[in-house]
This record gives C-alpha cells, sequence and structure tokens, in this order.
C-alpha cells in the first residue's frame, strides 16, 4: 500500500504468496490493485479495515496466517499506522509492515520504530528479478492492469551524483502502484520465504537475468514486464501478503 497527501494518489494491491511444490519456491499472485485520491485518512482506515475483514472471511483452510498489511511507513504513512495498531486488528497472524524508502542500496529493520528502512534500489530490484523469473503474476481482469502497465512504460533507472542507480517515474508521471506492488513482495521476500540471517540479500536478484536485455537502457523495467506469467491460483486475501503452502 502506498499511502499519499488528498491530492496524490493513495494505491492499493491484493497479493497472495503461494508456496509452489513444482519449483519449490513461492510465487505472488496479484490479485487487485486499485488506486484513490481526494479521501480523507479516516476513511481510508476504514478501507484498510473492511478490506482485512472481507479478505479474513475468504480466506481459504490452507493459508497459513494473515491477511498482512505491508505499508509506506514514511509521511503520512506513519500516523495511518499508529491508528491501525490502536484498532487492535493485527495481532501475531496478522501484522502490520511499515516500509521507509532509504536513500543507498541498503536494508535493516529498526527494532524501536518498528520499520523496515529499505533502500528503493532494493525494492525495486526484487520487483524485475521476480518478474525475470518468473515469481510474479497478476490476474488478467483487473481493471487498473492498465494503469500499472503505463506506470512501468515510465518508470526509469538513472544514476545519481553518487554514481549509485536511482530509480524514478518520468517527470509528470506516478509510481504509486509501483509501489503499491513492490513493497509486499519485498516484504515477503525477506520475512516469510526464509528468515532473514544479516544484511538483507535476495537470491532471485543474484541471478542471471532470464533476458540479458533487461539489464540497462530507460525501460529495462518495461521489458522485465513483458516476460513474467499472467493468471495464478489462490486464495484472495489482503493488501500486502498472505501466507499460503500448497
Amino acid at each position: 500500500m502506498d499511502l499519499a497527501k488528498s491530492f496524490d494518489f493513495t494505491s492499493f494491491a491484493i497479493i497472495e504468496m503461494e508456496y509452489q511444490a513444482v519449483i519449490k519456491d513461492y510465487v505472488y499472485h496479484l490479485k487487485g490493485l486499485d488506486r484513490i485520491r481526494g479521501v480523507d485518512y479516516p476513511k481510508i482506515n476504514e478501507v484498510i479495515l473492511s478490506t482485512v475483514a472481507h479478505l479474513e472471511k475468504e480466506k481459504l483452510p490452507d493459508t497459513e496466517d494473515g491477511p498482512h498489511l505491508c505499508i509506506d511507513g514514511s509521511g503520512l504513512g506513519a500516523p495511518v499506522k499508529d491508528f491501525l495498531k490502536h484498532a487492535h486488528v493485527f495481532t501475531t497472524s496478522k501484522q502490520i509492515f511499515p516500509v521507509i524508502f532509504t536513500g543507498g542500496e541498503s536494508a535493516r529493520y529498526d527494532s524501536v520504530t518498528q520499520n523496515y528502512n529499505i533502500s528503493k534500489p532494493l525494492i525495486i530490484g526484487n520487483f524485475r528479478a521476480l518478474m525475470q523469473h518468473h515469481r510474479f503474476d497478476y490476474a488478467p481482469d483487473i481493471k487498473a492492469l492498465p494503469l500499472l502497465e503505463e506506470e512501468i512504460a515510465r518508470f526509469q533507472r538513472h544514476q545519481t551524483a553518487s554514481g549509485r542507480d536511482g530509480y524514478d517515474a518520468e517527470t509528470g508521471a506516478h509510481d504509486d502502484l509501483i509501489c503499491a506492488v513492490a513493497i509486499p513482495l519485498i516484504i515477503g521476500e525477506w520475512r516469510f520465504r526464509k528468515a532473514p540471517t544479516g544484511p538483507l540479500v535476495f537470491s532471485g536478484a543474484n541471478k542471471k537475468p532470464i533476458n540479458s536485455s533487461t539489464g540497462s537502457g530507460p525501460n529495462w523495467f518495461a521489458e522485465a514486464a513483458r516476460g513474467h506469467n499472467h493468471g495464478g491460483a489462490g486464495a484472495t486475501f489482503i493488501g500486502g501478503i498472505n501466507h499460503r503452502s500448497r
């Protein structure tokens, strides 16, 4: 979930994390995607809580936990996180994972703030790796899918003044849907695919890309997106991730 001020978009994504015995790994299914603008934060909190309640009812018997909520915890995301914690809806089996976008190429969990401080290059690189290795797909009937595809087409890699990779939308374009999808994906890889034992490292991101042409150029993200799978079966769950084995 990517939160924003009232004149910007707030985006929601519903993603299922499912273990597939054939590939002996987890895959992610994008089940729902939407964005709203001009809505007060109390209403956004209502949307979140009603979605959690709905997905709780729809949860299949073999679902291990969730639904979880992964949100952009920076800026105005902080008070939303605090409100939801005091609502006592999220417990051990349903957790909130606030993610703070940081600079550089680092990732760490802050036990004081309970935030996950992760750099944007790692978040976007993880999304790219999942698409390249066919571990991310989406339901073809999602109405907001053309908006996501438009964001991907206008999302670019650039080099910062310090020589590091940076990732941003073109001037005048949005990346809120990309962030809403990418945030729960990185939490899924870090927290649920395997327990973190040190610095955040993604094996998928370190493998040789299936399509080597996606390694450079302004439209590498769009090229990677063209190679991913479509469809997929699984349970419906929250705008974060649900953990389910099969």
